[in-house]
């Protein structure tokens, strides 16, 4: 839906006397490191109206998992491409008091969903698993933003969607990057009629500054505001839901709705130069092999090394090839399958991983998994928050692809995910499709400890490149003294393996042209991206110094942006 036209950069004036941060002039460069500082509270998420909406709430007396929550709804709104209530994620929180836990509110496989669900006549059609029915898995957004209400909220349930509703019903300008996602997913978007009418302006890609309102969303909320989250799962939403999968071919039943539960994990918890690292456990990948890539490059002197210099990216691209020779062969949901954690994270084992690193020369084969590795999404989002009493939460959420599955519910707003794409459709695979399963993920919300207090908290989307691209954000700050801002937008590059073979090197085109020469001469295959690629993701993050300041970095590859008080 639209409304006039505005010129792009246009603020909606939601918060009366809140401070916007960074404060000061313009900066020269949109990609100029710039931290943001607050002493109160602080939200870093991938869209400045979204980071207001949860500063808001903050000011208001609300805690860092209201403000997470209002932050995410409103993502929905602003990002739609990227999260929502049709999909899911992991909340990490970490308490003041020290309660640490993470939320995991991953989507799972319809009941009856089987392999055979993608195969036609013998052939794998693996398009049935990027858009349309079948590739909707049951969202479970909504059930964990409640629950992590009812155990940390300190604001009403209906009053952490009043920001969303407002951005929903009055409408926000469109960014420069959102205008080149839809016009990059244009087909389709166009696809479906109730998309087309949210995303698309006269069967046209919107445009950077067209304003967009989402009527049928702002109403959705005000009724999940109002009737709690049953209307999703077991109400007149859901059938709505289901009318819409399975009109397009796909399984989900409102039973599958119904029965939905989300799960409260223990973080998995490794240590890296003297800091305690707390990141997501499986069915995520990502907080494993984040703390296994650490392990492995604690036993090199990175900072002598230098930032980003030959043999430092080197050396991490090749622990980063060990990492997924190892999510290969072992990770998937451990409600059906065991997961050596332990074994993966154990220091003396990677001691073993980085004795096998050759100083000179990139290893072309890596030892083989037994499947092959989970699709390579650019999409998803992350948002931090750090609250007045020292709650920290950390979260990264999805709807997978750009857009999902491109189903909008008819009349409801919102779009559904497209994650049983993130199963593995080979034969044996321990992430292969199965009824109720959650589908191998990557991300990695992740809170740093230094002597038990928090001092970091971060997140990327970006695929399976959320996984080193944390790991450089971390390593930015520890081993060179990075500060928040500074370390996410330092220039990124990204390997892996799959099926025993190593990958090219990806790298931002900011490295040096001497620095991808002699990786070149090392035997790296080099692939150089844009300078500021959207392809490594979008981090956000918060650092809170030793007197409490909290500095904020938001990655300029997207829209992202810090908002405190």
């Amino acid at each position: 839906m639209f409304c006039k036209r505005l010129l792009y950069g246009f603020t909606v004036p939601l918060f009366g006397t809140l401070t916007l941060v960074p404060p000061g002039s313009a900066s020269p460069s949109p990609h100029a490191p710039q931290n943001a500082t607050a002493e109160a509270g602080m939200v870093a998420s991938a869209h400045r109206l979204a980071s207001e909406v949860g500063a808001r709430l903050l000011r208001k007396g609300g805690g860092a998992v209201d403000a997470a929550i209002a932050t995410a709804l409103a993502l929905n709104v602003v990002e739609p491409n990227a999260s929502g209530i049709g999909g899911g994620g992991f909340m990490l929180v970490r308490m003041a008091d020290g309660e640490t836990e993470l939320i995991d509110f991953r989507e799972k496989a319809p009941a009856v969903a089987t392999p055979q669900l993608f195969y036609k006549e013998g052939q794998l059609q693996k398009q049935w698993a990027v858009r349309g029915g079948r590739s909707v898995a049951v969202p479970g957004a909504l059930a964990g933003f409640h629950l992590a209400l009812e155990r940390y909220g300190k604001r009403p349930w209906s009053e952490v969607f009043q920001g969303a509703i407002g951005l929903a019903r009055d409408g926000f300008p469109v960014s420069e990057n959102q205008a080149a996602f839809t016009a990059s997913e244009f087909d389709a978007l166009s696809a479906y009629p109730a998309t087309a009418a949210v995303y698309l302006h006269e069967s046209k890609p919107l445009e950077a500054g067209q304003k967009v309102c989402n009527p049928d969303l702002a109403k959705t909320f005000e009724r999940i505001a109002k009737e709690g989250p049953d209307v999703f799962y077991r109400g007149q939403i859901a059938e709505a839901i289901v009318r819409a999968v399975t009109a397009d071919g796909g399984v989900l039943t409102l039973e599958d709705l119904a029965t939905y539960t989300p799960t409260v994990r223990k973080p998995v918890q490794g240590t890296y130069r003297g800091h305690e690292i707390l990141s997501s456990p499986p069915p995520s990948s990502g907080g494993t092999h984040l703390l296994q890539i650490l392990a492995i490059m604690e036993n090199f002197d990175v900072q002598a090394m230098g930032h980003n210099s030959a043999d430092t990216i080197h050396t991490l691209a090749e622990a980063m090839k060990g990492a997924f020779a190892d999510r290969e062969a072992h990770m998937a949901d451990p409600d059906f399958t065991e997961v050596p954690v332990a074994e993966i994270i154990d220091k003396d084992y990677n001691k073993v991983v980085a004795s096998r690193i050759q100083p000179d020369r990139a290893a072309s084969t890596v030892r083989p998994g037994s499947f092959a590795a989970s699709p390579d999404s650019p999409n998803t989002t992350h948002l931090c928050v750090v609250d007045a009493w020292g709650n920290v939460v950390s979260m990264t959420l999805t709807i997978n692809h750009w857009f999902g599955s491109a189903i909008t519910v008819p009349g409801y707003g919102f779009l559904l995910n497209d994650e049983m794409d993130d199963f593995s459709f080979a034969e044996g695979s321990v992430n292969a499709v199965e009824g109720g399963k959650r589908p191998l993920s990557s991300m990695s919300p992740t809170i740093v400890l230094k002597d038990n207090r928090p001092v970091l908290a971060v997140g990327t989307p970006g695929g399976i490149r959320i996984i080193t691209a944390n790991t450089q954000v971390i390593m930015n700050v520890i081993d060179f003294g990075m500060t928040m801002d500074e370390a996410i937008e330092a220039p990124r590059f990204h390997s892996f393996s799959s099926g025993g073979k190593a990958s090219a090197l990806y790298l931002e085109a900011r490295i040096p042209k001497a620095v991808r020469q002699t990786l070149e001469k090392r035997g790296h295959q080099i692939e150089v991206k844009d300078a500021y690629d959207n392809y490594f993701g979008g981090a956000q993050g918060i650092q809170i110094s030793p007197d409490g300041l909290l500095i904020g970095g938001a990655d300029s590859r997207r829209d992202g942006a810090c908002v405190g008080y």
